[in-house]
């Protein structure tokens, strides 16, 4: 059972048994929950909210919230709307056995959604700030109506996390895999598409585009269908092969690992994804570049960009600077890894914060937007 926290070793037959027993059942990978912690009075003022007013979006991985306390603080401080979070965890022991998805909804008083991407198996074999015990995933919170929750599966999964014999598997034991979570939103200027996503990091930037044509084609087909044209794929793409990441054997996995030498991955996608747009006159146009990089015919056409822009530069607009990887002044592992897709909007303002990297190891973002 999904709450039982009996856990196995990677390295042999052995059960390990989970320290602490949660307190009721945990969700399962791919399983979707909702909660909603709003006052009568936050719904009463939402639904009264000036429709020509902007709506403040969020992106934040709270990194497992470690920092509990001090994310809950910055996001009162900021006072979004509809937020994304990355690296939800639910009573896992590297932080502190806490419900962090749930203590930061009532904190806030939102609604929450949470998809389940991994059951993080308690095992001696993790390190202590990666000991599981509990589930993981992603978030939208909202002080509106949150109505038409999906997991979205990825075809292409760079990493089979349930194969026993990889050594990122057996250093980091769990079940699942990369999902991504889609809601509809109910603001006052109309229904809003939101993600949540967190795309895989051990593996090289072509793999990430691979999963982010899963979210366009999703999102594209949503509106065909009359779905809400206003959509906004937030989350942490993980868009991480450039730098010192070059040197590892689990990042930049692939040919472009020194193809791409001098650019930023995040520059990459700009240059050859986000500008590769769609051409309803040119129903057989493909993304070229991606072709020439050996992806199949039908991920270059999804790819297409039907419209989605991000509002912050590829290469200045750092959201991780690793600490650990500083050295006499210089940043070794940085990049903007975190996203504001935005579609059939118009941004008004924007902030980004947590410079410091004191309460995550990655920046928020922030964009008060109009639908347009």
């Amino acid at each position: 059972s999904s709450s039982s926290c009996i856990c196995l070793s990677m390295s042999s037959a052995a059960e390990w048994e989970c320290p602490r027993q949660p307190s009721k059942p945990l969700p399962k990978p791919g399983e979707l929950v909702l909660q909603d912690f709003r006052s009568g009075a936050t719904k009463k003022a939402a639904k009264q909210r000036d429709p020509k007013q902007p709506i403040k979006l969020v992106q934040w991985n709270i990194e497992r919230g470690y920092k509990l306390k001090e994310v809950i603080e910055e996001l009162k401080a900021i006072d979004g709307d509809v937020l994304s979070l990355q690296e939800i965890d639910i009573h896992c022991e590297r932080s502190q056995w806490e419900d962090t998805g749930t203590e930061i909804a009532k904190a806030l008083g939102l609604q929450y959604a949470f998809l389940c991407e991994f059951e993080e198996l308690w095992s001696p074999i993790r390190d202590g700030d990666a000991q599981g015990g509990g589930v993981h995933g992603n978030a939208i919170m909202s002080k509106f109506d949150l109505y038409d929750l999906e997991c979205v599966h990825h075809q292409y999964h760079p990493i089979d996390w349930e194969a026993p014999d990889h050594p990122l598997c057996k250093k980091e034991p769990r079940h699942g895999k990369r999902v991504t979570l889609a809601a509809k939103v109910k603001t006052p200027a109309g229904p809003l598409l939101m993600y949540s996503a967190h795309f895989e990091v051990f593996c090289g930037m072509i793999a990430r585009m691979r999963q982010y044509a899963d979210l366009v084609l999703h999102a594209r087909n949503t509106s065909a269908a009359g779905g809400p044209k206003h959509q906004a794929i937030l989350g942490d793409l993980n868009t991480q092969a450039n730098s010192l990441a070059r040197l590892s054997s689990n990042y930049c996995t692939d040919r472009m690992r020194w193809r791409s030498l001098g650019w930023f991955e995040a520059e990459v996608w700009d240059q050859y994804i986000l500008k590769c747009i769609e051409d309803p006159a040119m129903p057989s146009k493909t993304n070229e570049w991606l072709a020439s990089q050996g992806v199949d015919a039908a991920t270059c056409r999804a790819i297409l960009n039907p419209g989605f822009a991000d509002p912050w530069h590829p290469r200045h607009d750092v959201t991780i600077d690793l600490k650990k990887y500083r050295w006499l002044g210089f940043s070794l592992m940085t990049g903007k890894l975190d996203w504001m897709l935005l579609r059939n909007m118009k941004v008004v303002n924007k902030a980004m914060g947590n410079d410091l990297y004191d309460k995550s190891d990655h920046k928020w973002l922030m964009a008060d937007v109009l639908l347009e």
